[in-house]
């Protein structure tokens, strides 16, 4: 008896076999052995070429599938990014099929405007590698590491002048009837090089899980009240950023952060021209 109806779970066990060439293809990067250095190239290179972007969900109205299959039609042969469960996920793929022990762990955004907790629609990637868990993240759209870090509670680590850490904290981090201790979650932390004030960026609990244990949270962020209700765009530089958040694109270059309103009749141009994203 199969375990559900219409569904062939057997497609997100099997990666096409062009796809590692086409990612690194895309990527610029040749394959060597796996190793922190590599690793760290590939999650920086990653964040420079795809973008985050939902833009199936607010734009076109669009299915969003993250079967390996769809993944590489979308991603790598087309000029698109995807949000978290389709960058991640892909990316998780593309580091197993050069021989890192690389899984999917879930995550809990925090950088919204809720009243109360959301859903743990978010996830990140865990590599094992020389002893050690690292944590990766390509599909936040935000000010994540542009490397990897090392899991481990409260060692602040420098990425490209960035520095994060991670601390134990309940299953949210203001949920007083959560014991640290006992609810296996951590928080994210990056510290501004600036004023030295703390920013909470996500939670992660570090468990491995399969690529199809978030069919359930794509449909939850891609459908129905709680998808997206806002296009989100975002992309990184070698010296700064670009983002468009609903109409308003903010662009930080070699120092220089412009702030301007975009007309809907514009956003193939601007997609392309800021995000190298062709629709």
């Amino acid at each position: 008896m199969a375990w559900s109806r219409g569904m062939t779970w057997e497609n997100y066990f099997e990666t096409p076999r062009e796809f590692k060439d086409l990612y690194l293809k895309k990527l610029g990067i040749e394959q060597r052995t796996p190793s922190q250095q590599y690793l760290d190239e590939l999650v920086r290179k990653h964040q420079l070429v795809f973008p985050v972007e939902n833009l199936d969900i607010t734009d076109f109205h669009l299915p969003v599938h993250i079967d390996p299959q769809s993944l590489m039609k979308k991603i790598l042969l087309k000029a698109r990014g995807g949000f978290c469960f389709e960058l991640n996920g892909a990316f998780s793929l593309l580091l197993k099929a050069l021989g890192f022990d690389a899984w999917l762990c879930p995550c809990r955004p925090l950088q919204h405007a809720e009243p109360c907790p959301v859903p743990a629609t978010h996830c990140a990637i865990l590599i094992y590698l020389n002893g050690k868990a690292r944590f990766a993240d390509v599909g936040y759209g935000g000010p994540v590491p542009s490397g990897s870090i090392e899991f481990k509670e409260h060692e602040l680590q420098t990425v490209k002048k960035e520095t994060f850490y991670f601390r134990k904290s309940g299953i949210s981090p203001d949920d007083n009837t959560s014991n640290p201790e006992h609810s296996g979650w951590y928080t994210l932390i990056r510290r501004s090089q600036n004023t030295g004030q703390d920013m909470s960026l996500m939670q992660m609990t570090p468990i491995q899980q399969y690529l199809c244990d978030f069919y359930g949270q794509s449909l939850l962020r891609s459908s129905g009240d709680s998808a997206y209700e806002e296009r989100q765009v975002s992309v990184r530089y070698t010296d700064g950023f670009a983002n468009l958040q609903g109409k308003t694109l903010t662009v930080l270059k070699s120092g220089q952060r412009q702030v301007s309103e975009i007309d809907d009749s514009d956003l193939s141009l601007v997609l392309k021209k800021y995000f190298g994203i062709i629709v």
